[in-house]
């Protein structure tokens, strides 16, 4: 009998930790929806490689779609050696994946044993290292707010639409919505009434996108992930918020000001120097991700073995 992609995960936890009882009931929802990967081009995939995505698989692989899952991060090294830490494997379990550079959420044990969910950036991306929460709905509604990649902090103070805008240069909402509706609009009379009728259309569109509307295809427009918030807030109670920086008891830190969070005190207390080869692999990694990112951008599905390289890249 196949195991349930939480069994698969909790038999992987270290002793001292727990699996809160509604993140069981969120993946074996969201495994119930079809959001389990387990094959690719055709391939069956081993537990390590699979993901439990917010979305039915197909939806997962479109552009727009929030590059977040359920997926195991393998045994966690501070990347000795030898381990400055002798207990670190059991100190960070990371199961969330929040972005293509390989970050990661999970939990960590402070040193009174107290569990945490916490943020584990792969540091050629992602620089946000620290304490989400000390509950786990807060990372429920992190993953929900629908960002491409939560694992950014300078996102957190947008929405997934802002952010979309700002990531491609674009000055406002509604100047995307300006270039959708000139896309649609004909047979205007010059100029003035062209510019006219593009814009009474964008501000209905902005409006739209605002309310979380998807107006458009191949604008690469945010995908929420409408179901798995619907099923947060209908069975669970969570309400859904438009920004991450409007709920996260510790707001994110981009690296450069990690104030006085804790995990990121722990984990600079410990953390070796990166060796040449660390370094090497994090350079590899980071160029890697940019070529993924143009691949999608163009419409294409990410190479398999551009993806196979940055998962061996992205594990201790």
């Amino acid at each position: 009998m196949v195991k349930r992609f939480s069994e698969e995960l909790m038999e992987r936890m270290p002793e001292g930790m727990q699996m809160p009882l509604i993140l069981v009931e969120v993946m074996d929802w969201l495994e119930a929806q079809g959001a389990r990967q387990t094959t690719w081009q055709g391939e069956a995939l081993e537990f390590e490689r699979q993901s439990l995505a917010l979305y039915p698989v197909a939806e997962w692989q479109q552009p727009g779609a929030s590059h977040a899952a359920f997926s195991y991060y393998g045994t966690f090294s501070l990347n000795g050696p030898p381990a400055p830490v002798v207990d670190e494997d059991e100190r960070v379990f990371l199961f969330v994946q929040t972005g293509g550079d390989g970050s990661y959420a999970g939990f960590w044990l402070d040193d009174r044993g107290k569990q945490w969910i916490v943020h584990h950036g792969s540091g050629s991306g992602s620089a946000w290292f620290g304490v989400i929460s000390d509950d786990p709905k807060d990372l429920l509604r992190l993953l929900a707010v629908g960002y491409e990649e939560p694992a950014f902090a300078e996102v957190h103070p947008l929405t997934p639409l802002e952010a979309m805008v700002q990531g491609n240069g674009l000055e406002s909402v509604f100047h995307l919505a300006q270039m959708i509706a000139a896309d649609r609009l004909d047979g205007a009379e010059g100029i003035a009434d062209f510019e006219d009728r593009r814009d009474d259309l964008a501000e209905d569109l902005a409006d739209q996108m605002e309310a979380g509307e998807r107006v458009a295809d191949g604008w690469g427009l945010p995908i929420p992930p409408v179901a798995f918030q619907t099923c947060l807030r209908e069975v669970h109670g969570i309400a859904t918020p438009r920004r991450a920086s409007d709920f996260l008891p510790f707001p994110a830190s981009d690296g450069a000001d990690p104030g006085d969070d804790p995990f990121y005190r722990w984990l600079t207390a410990h953390q070796p120097e990166p060796s040449d080869e660390a370094q090497g692999r994090l350079k590899e990694l980071d160029e890697l991700a940019e070529e993924m990112i143009r691949q999608i951008d163009a419409g294409k599905e990410p190479d398999p073995e551009l993806l196979r390289r940055m998962e061996a890249l992205s594990k201790p």
